[in-house]
């Protein structure tokens, strides 16, 4: 026979306060002394295992749903334990803007009818530690940029973070907790007293449910595709957002590090807005104005969600939704109601912010960046498969005349001429945040994380080499691009690549070319500086034929 029991608390905090606190499951689970558990998944199936009284409990448990500042709720169905079935549901109602209630239902069938009166009370007890830690946690949360002041560093978030903690540590997310920068955070992990305490790992994260699927030591480990068994996906794992960098401490014991007190996760998925099991239901959303991601179980295309207070949708049927649309963007009203005719219990949706704080760090970021990047050694950045970095701005450098002046004063002198080039040009890009791909011969490549860096730098390289003896061209351009790991370090490769290298052959000495399209990244005070600014035609040899204007700048 099931059991249901409820209790409510009404707390002095709004609830967008209160939702972090009731989301971290684990955390809660933690500060109340329960027992750590151990999970696996088999065929898309969530094992759970954890000792209680002194027996091992073994269930099985779908993903966790919620509604984000209104519920979330789980079930577990038990092979072994006091339990044969528990069902949590957790809610959160407005009060006022500066109070809610905070209701927590546990639903569950004993194994025993004889010990029925010892875990009803149990459960009790569970539900009032909940709402008093709840209680505590929204209070020390008053004081949390007390915390900030007093944790600064790596070192000490690590000296006073549980094990569940450090056994994934996200440079973001303690870079927010400690008031610092994930790049400090990732530098003091890199070198110091840290480096052989912490270790660095790439995660392949799935792109729907942003789960960590597989965790290697270097990209050489991870496979090209990996399948998803929650979402029931196969993905790449070289898309710009599917390999995250975490850290790991190494002086956890294998039980520490595999260690949990909650399957739910939701606190370490901040951009899942909500998810839900297919079904018969209707469900109310508030959805702060922005865009969004509706996935599906099994659907590897995404569809994109507008909120907008003037758009007219304020329903949206999942049956059909997939089939009614294809990539254009859906509109909808931020008051939306989201309605599941189906009998297909198995799947279920997510509904992803995409423009909210993640917490994750990509490895792009850290693969091009001038100062990591060099304290991670060549072996781990590189890869077999062609990974995407997103949209860079890229540069070409060219020595002009190069030929001539290696005949004329020889290949050694020539050369250090050359080198000396190099050198020049790649302080300037440092300045600008540029970091170096590859020298060809005598030219260079560089990319920045955007186009106006880019423009900076190549219009202070030609001014401040007016004076110096070799001259040098240069081309921008701007877009997305693909590197591969190589023995030395990353190479670039793609459509913008080719089409920069491409520009380059309309520049002369002492000039610039880029595409004109780009222009609006063009600071009107460095384009007053050059001597010529002219637009051309241009069109790429080949097939394609395709067109440009570029705009040349000489200095």
């Amino acid at each position: 026979m099931e059991q249901i029991l409820f209790a409510e608390k009404i707390i002095q905090a709004p609830v967008a306060d209160i939702w972090p606190i009731l989301s971290d499951t684990a955390e809660l689970n933690r500060r109340m002394g329960l027992s750590p558990m151990t999970f696996t998944t088999i065929n898309g199936v969530r094992h759970g295992k954890q000792k209680v009284l002194g027996m091992t409990a073994h269930w099985t448990e779908a993903p966790w749903e919620w509604n984000t500042n209104c519920w979330l709720e789980n079930e577990r169905v038990f092979s072994s334990g006091f339990f044969q079935k528990i069902g949590g549901y957790f809610t959160l109602t407005a009060l006022d803007e500066k109070s809610c209630k905070v209701g927590i239902e546990f639903r569950f069938i004993t194994r025993s009818g004889f010990l029925r009166p010892l875990l009803t009370w149990g459960i009790k007890k569970v539900i009032g530690d909940l709402l008093t830690e709840i209680g505590h946690s929204t209070a020390e949360k008053k004081n949390f940029s007390m915390a900030v002041q007093l944790k600064k560093n790596l070192a000490e978030w690590i000296r006073d973070a549980a094990g569940i903690e450090r056994a994934r540590i996200s440079p973001k997310l303690v870079a927010r907790e400690t008031g610092n920068g994930w790049e400090n955070i990732l530098k003091d992990a890199l070198t110091g007293d840290l480096k052989t305490r912490l270790a660095l790992r790439f995660d392949a994260v799935c792109p729907h449910c942003r789960g960590a699927k597989q965790s290697a030591s270097c990209l050489t480990e991870l496979p090209e595709q990996i399948f998803c068994d929650t979402c029931e996906i196969t993905f790449p794992s070289g898309t710009q957002e599917s390999i995250e960098i975490s850290l790991k401490d190494t002086e956890l014991s294998p039980d520490e590090a595999s260690a949990d007190f909650c399957s739910a996760d939701i606190t370490h998925k901040p951009t899942i807005y909500f998810q839900r099991f297919l079904g018969k239901w209707k469900e109310s959303l508030h959805l702060p104005e922005g865009l969004y991601l509706l996935k599906k179980r099994g659907e590897t295309r995404p569809l994109t969600i507008v909120s907008d207070a003037n758009a007219p949708h304020k329903e949206m049927k999942i049956t059909d939704v997939w089939s009614s649309f294809s990539d254009e963007l859906i509109r909808v009203h931020p008051d939306l109601t989201i309605v599941s005719d189906t009998p297909d219990s198995r799947g279920f949706i997510m509904l992803e912010a995409i423009d909210k704080f993640r917490g994750s760090l990509i490895a792009s970021e850290v693969m091009l960046h001038p100062e990591l990047s060099k304290l991670i050694p060549n072996g781990v950045l590189k890869s077999e498969f062609p990974m995407e970095v997103g949209h860079r701005a890229l540069m070409f450098t060219d020595v002009v005349g190069s030929t001539e002046l290696y005949f004329k004063i020889g290949d050694a002198a020539a050369f250090r001429l050359v080198r000396e080039s190099f050198l020049f040009v790649g302080e300037i890009a440092r300045r600008h945040q540029g970091v170096l791909v590859k020298t060809i011969g005598d030219a260079t490549m560089y990319t920045f994380p955007t186009m106006a860096l880019a423009l900076k730098c190549a219009i202070e390289i030609q001014k401040s080499n007016q004076q110096n003896s070799l001259k040098l061209r240069a081309s921008l351009h701007y877009g997305p691009c693909l590197s591969v790991g190589t023995k030395t370090g990353v190479d670039f490769f793609g459509d913008a690549v080719n089409i920069c290298a491409k520009f380059q052959s309309e520049a002369e000495a002492g000039q610039i070319v880029f595409d004109d399209s780009l222009s609006e990244y063009l600071d009107p005070e460095y384009e007053k500086n050059s001597t010529q600014n002219e637009k051309l035609a241009f069109v790429l040899k080949g097939q394609s034929g395709r067109e440009f204007i570029l705009r040349r700048l000489s200095f």
